[in-house]
């Protein structure tokens, strides 16, 4: 099972979430069984999320000085409040249940990376230039970009003699070019990600103009 942990940046939190978070946590640990001894002492984070939300009370009155004891009171409680996170995630070992009953909150969980889906719905248009063809397909959800390839030709068995891969970020409007006018031009795409690449897609072909 996968260990969690406790969100400890706070810079995108902002003053009212802070203070409130700070007297969820005192509530939720306080006589909570899992946590006996903590550490820094419940009362001391009492006195710091009290001194925070009285220094931000004064800020209302919009001076210079109010808000600079605020955001220095503001220091101090988060300070306290990682100590007191990282006692409770000492404690919890990872468990998942621990660490929700100390009222903090939790990071979602890592998700690993898989190889992408395959491009599905492919497509081919013409432009207003000859000897041009357009290529569209469904985006597919985390990718870092796709590789297209695409044949004129068949060798002796048969079988179609693809270009080179040409790379794009975009799932529209890419343009394949240049191609003999009347020529048959078959598509293919896969999607590229951190973990790899897709199969390729089915072929889909048109007539160049």
């Amino acid at each position: 099972m996968q260990n969690r942990y406790i969100i400890l940046g706070f810079n995108k939190t902002s003053d009212d979430a802070l203070a409130t978070l700070g007297l969820t946590v005192i509530s939720a640990m306080t006589e909570n069984p899992n946590f006996e001894t903590p550490v820094p002492a419940l009362a001391d984070i009492q006195v710091n999320v009290d001194d925070f939300r009285d220094k931000l009370a004064l800020t209302r009155k919009g001076s210079p000085l109010n808000t600079s004891e605020k955001n220095h009171s503001r220091q101090i409680l988060e300070g306290e409040l990682k100590k007191l996170a990282f006692y409770v995630e000492t404690i919890a070992d990872g468990a998942l249940h621990i660490i929700l009953s100390s009222g903090f909150q939790v990071k979602a969980p890592a998700t690993k990376a898989v190889i992408p889906a395959v491009p599905e719905r492919i497509r081919l248009s013409d432009t207003m230039q000859s000897g041009q063809l357009r290529l569209d397909f469904d985006p597919v959800k985390k990718v870092w970009g796709y590789e297209y390839s695409y044949s004129t030709e068949m060798d002796e068995s048969g079988a179609l003699v693809w270009s080179e891969e040409y790379t794009t970020t975009s799932s529209r409007n890419n343009v394949i070019a240049p191609l003999q006018p009347g020529s048959l031009c078959h598509v293919r795409v896969r999607s590229r990600n951190g973990k790899g690449v897709s199969d390729w897609s089915e072929p889909v072909s048109l007539i160049a103009r």
